[in-house]
């Protein structure tokens, strides 16, 4: 086994997986996502809505969400300790296929790049996979953005193609990239400590 295959098989200790929870989302998040799906930064590397979003309309996404829970789609909140730091969410979900799309985002900065994207993500995988039994999650990313793609190749999802031009952001169009990772791909270990969305005999 390679130095980079063992990375993959054993949790990083840097991590506080401990202090991170995905949890429901509930109305006194909505002030928070407001702002974050109204800030230009964030938008552009989720591909989020091109116009400003009315308060509103997060209240009716949230109420939307609540009542397509586990068919459709799961919207989880990232919870650092107590505090929301950003969501989480498998979406269109095919039981019958047993597979959906991911989607995640850290809404402010001072979070990102201190390794609860890499836990959220696992945590999502881990409900996923041997939770809900699907044998296959997929994600879209932009090609300029760096250190989602290294975070996702490292929990293992692999390339599986390109959009060309697909997405306009800062006066161009550019690329995105469509990864997926299957079941048996995904080998990172869940440590002890962390608070899974499963239960463990």
């Amino acid at each position: 086994m390679t130095t980079r295959e063992r990375a993959k098989t054993t949790p990083s200790s840097h991590n506080d997986w401990g202090n991170v929870y995905l949890t429901p989302l509930n109305e006194t998040d909505i002030g928070l996502i407001f702002d974050w799906q109204n800030s230009p930064s964030l938008r552009d590397l989720t591909m989020g809505f091109r116009y400003p979003i009315q308060l509103d309309t997060v209240k009716d996404w949230l109420k939307t969400v609540k009542e397509q829970n586990s068919t459709s789609r799961v919207v989880f909140a990232i919870r650092l300790k107590n505090a929301l730091v950003g969501t989480i969410s498998l979406h269109s979900i095919e039981q019958y296929q047993r597979k959906s799309l991911f989607g995640i985002y850290i809404g402010n900065t001072t979070h990102r790049n201190k390794g609860i994207g890499f836990v959220s993500t696992c945590l999502i995988l881990d409900y996923a996979f041997n939770g809900l039994d699907f044998r296959k999650v997929s994600l879209e990313v932009i090609e300029n953005n760096p250190s989602a793609i290294a975070l996702y190749e490292r929990i293992g999802f692999k390339k599986e193609g390109a959009k060309r031009q697909e997405y306009f952001v800062d006066g161009k169009y550019i690329d995105t990239y469509m990864y997926g990772i299957l079941k048996e791909e995904f080998k990172i270990i869940i440590p002890k400590s962390a608070n899974r969305l499963l239960h463990t005999f």
